[in-house]
C-alpha cells in the first residue's frame, strides 16, 4: 500500500538540435520508452488505449539492479510539441509524477525531465531511511534521467 512521504523531485535539461514536434512524438510514444529509459524496461497501452491522451494508462515494467516492477500509469498532460506527462499508480494511489516539457529554442528544442515523489510504499520508505540510501536513489534517478534525455537526442537528430 502506498504512504505519504516527504515529496521530493528532481529535472534535468537538455537541447536537442530537431523541433518539439519531433522529439515529443518520440517520448510520447511510451512504447518506445524502453529504447531511451535504463530503469523502464518497456511499456504497452492498457484499458484500450492506444494513444497519449490525457487520463489514457499503460503499464511500465522496470528494473534496477536484482529489483523488478511494474505501475500503472495514467496519462495527465499531452499537449503535443509543448509537454507529455504521467503520473505512476501504486495500489491505485498517485505515486510519482513524471514530465517532459519541450521549449523551441533558435538551434532545436530544450527538453525538460522531471518528477516528484507523492507516495511510496512503505518497504521503500524504510529503505530510504538506510544511510547513504536516498541520496543514492537520488542521484540514479537523476543519472538515468540524463541517459533516457540523451539516448532521445540521438534519436530525434536522426530524424
Amino acid at each position: 500500500m502506498g504512504t505519504r512521504t516527504e515529496r521530493w523531485s528532481d529535472e534535468v535539461t537538455g537541447e536537442v538540435a530537431a523541433p518539439p514536434d519531433r522529439l515529443w512524438g518520440l517520448i510520447a510514444d511510451v512504447t518506445r520508452m524502453g529504447e531511451w529509459s535504463p530503469e523502464c524496461r518497456r511499456c504497452e497501452w492498457t484499458d484500450g488505449a492506444t494513444g497519449p491522451e490525457i487520463g489514457a494508462r499503460f503499464l511500465g515494467h522496470n528494473r534496477q539492479g536484482l529489483a523488478r516492477w511494474s505501475r500503472v500509469c495514467e496519462v495527465t498532460a499531452s499537449d503535443p510539441g509543448r509537454e507529455f506527462a504521467f503520473r505512476t499508480l501504486f495500489n491505485g494511489a498517485e505515486s510519482t509524477r513524471w514530465r517532459y516539457r519541450l521549449e523551441p529554442t533558435p538551434t532545436g528544442t530544450r527538453v525538460t525531465e522531471s518528477y516528484e515523489v507523492v507516495s511510496m510504499p512503505r518497504y521503500v520508505q524504510l529503505m530510504h531511511r538506510l544511510p547513504g540510501m536516498h541520496a543514492k536513489a537520488r542521484r540514479d534517478a537523476v543519472t538515468n534521467m540524463r541517459s533516457t534525455l540523451e539516448h532521445i537526442r540521438t534519436a530525434a537528430e536522426k530524424g
